[in-house]
């Protein structure tokens, strides 16, 4: 799991300076050294925070897309999973106690806008062609940023010529929408910020 992965180097770390601060006072060290030090948890422990709060904040936002994605909900954790599930389950109960029980038949369903659709057309999926912040790591040539099936057409209707292709240097940060660099960043090629 990607999330374990990352998260193990941050927790490891801030559960020895713990410690390390739990001597220094017992130790008698220096005062300004503990605070240094408690602050420097206390910077670890925000960080830590933050990153799992946006990361549900996202599970929560796309909850009915990650649960009908393989993919995407093989790439949670457990408790990821259980809060998905709940989330869904808690949200799907409260409409239909508010909402839905008061419409006609037909329009009972919290994923398709009619039961007689066949395919579930109301679960909104993630926006791929947001602008990300990201780096890479190496030396990428001949990156194509725009995809030709985007639908990209002049006023004529003609398709319109792709950009120039892209080189990405390391440890240079880019500005660069997410879609065409997908696959890079799933390889670990490219980080985003």
């Amino acid at each position: 799991m990607v999330r374990s992965k990352l998260l193990i180097p941050v927790w490891f770390p801030r559960n020895s300076r713990e410690g390390t601060v739990d001597e220094f006072v017992e130790g008698g060290t220096d005062p300004l050294t503990i605070s240094l030090y408690q602050m420097d948890l206390d910077r670890t422990q925000f960080l830590l925070r933050s990153y799992l709060r946006i990361r549900l904040q996202k599970i929560e936002k796309h909850m009915f897309h990650i649960l009908k994605t393989d993919e995407l909900f093989n790439r949670l954790s457990k408790e990821e999973k259980v809060f998905a599930q709940r989330s869904c389950d808690d949200l799907k109960m409260h409409l239909e106690d508010s909402v839905l029980s008061r419409l006609p038949d037909n329009y009972q369903s919290i994923l398709k806008q009619s039961i007689i659709s066949e395919e579930i057309d109301m679960v909104p999926k993630p926006q791929l062609d947001m602008f990300v912040v990201c780096k890479t790591k190496y030396y990428l040539g001949h990156i194509q940023l725009e995809d030709g099936d985007d639908g990209n057409l002049d006023d004529r209707g003609n398709q319109r010529p792709l950009e120039e292709p892209f080189e990405m240097e390391p440890n240079v940060l880019y500005f660069v929408r997410y879609k065409p660099i997908k696959k890079l960043v799933e390889e670990g090629k490219i980080d985003l910020y």
